[in-house]
């Protein structure tokens, strides 16, 4: 069996931009399996925090059916309820279009959904899984293009590890904290800082390597898109 080189300590240094710290992983006899295992940790525990924050928010939240009860009396009592309610119809059409809005809208502006939390516990590893792997063989078929020395298992390991700022997800434990867009960026150097060592690449290599796996993604969304309409227009035209 061959030496760990994950640890806690590795992983806050990525964290930090420690360039010594992606090396380490490179090195290691089999980053992959290290890098698997870290994006399967990362997934669990943001999820498990997630759920604990979800959980707190539900168990201080009022409870949504008297909410809704109270919103409904309160339109009751307004002029127009009256006219409304001597049509049958029109009442029934507002009756299941105010039930489809409460299904609707308190998930949309955040309300606490600890269900869908427990289910981020498989979902977000999956997800996280998933995104990984396509980022990095893209990544490292850039690299390459661009001269740089690594192996897809090197890259595949320090691009997971280029994940640790998604740890701080967990903090959305914490009531009103936001941190998307910092993550996003953050986690954005780390991968550049992880390519750039890996493969030794200069920093203007290092950034098209970083940078154009996501022109991949664009062009296939643009591309999914034009199929899309080009399937809908076909539709709509042998109508």
């Amino acid at each position: 069996m061959g030496h760990r080189t994950l640890s806690l300590k590795l992983v806050l240094r990525a964290l930090f931009l420690d360039g010594d710290a992606y090396a380490e992983l490179r090195d290691d006899d089999n980053p992959f399996v290290e890098g698997l295992f870290l994006i399967v940790i990362i997934g669990v525990v943001t999820a498990m925090l997630a759920l604990i924050g979800q959980l707190l928010a539900w168990a201080s939240t009022p409870n949504l059916n008297e909410i809704k009860e109270i919103v409904l009396q309160n339109l009751q009592h307004m002029s127009w309820w009256s006219f409304m309610a001597g049509n049958p119809a029109a009442l029934a059409q507002f009756q299941q279009w105010y039930e489809r809005g409460w299904q609707v809208f308190p998930v949309f502006f955040g309300a606490s959904s600890p269900t869908t939390a427990a289910l981020n516990i498989v979902t977000w590893p999956v997800g996280m899984l998933l995104s990984w792997l396509v980022y990095g063989v893209l990544a490292h078929v850039f690299a390459r293009l661009l001269r740089g020395t690594g192996s897809l298992g090197q890259t595949l390991g320090v691009t997971a590890l280029a994940t640790t700022p998604l740890l701080l997800r967990g903090l959305h434990f914490v009531p009103f904290l936001v941190l998307g867009g910092v993550l996003n960026t953050w986690q954005l150097i780390c991968r550049y800082k992880a390519l750039r060592t890996t493969h030794n690449l200069t920093w203007g290599r290092a950034f098209w390597a970083t940078l154009l796996p996501f022109l991949v993604y664009l062009l296939l969304w643009v591309v999914l898109g034009v199929v899309a309409s080009a399937i809908i227009g076909a539709m709509t035209a042998g109508r």
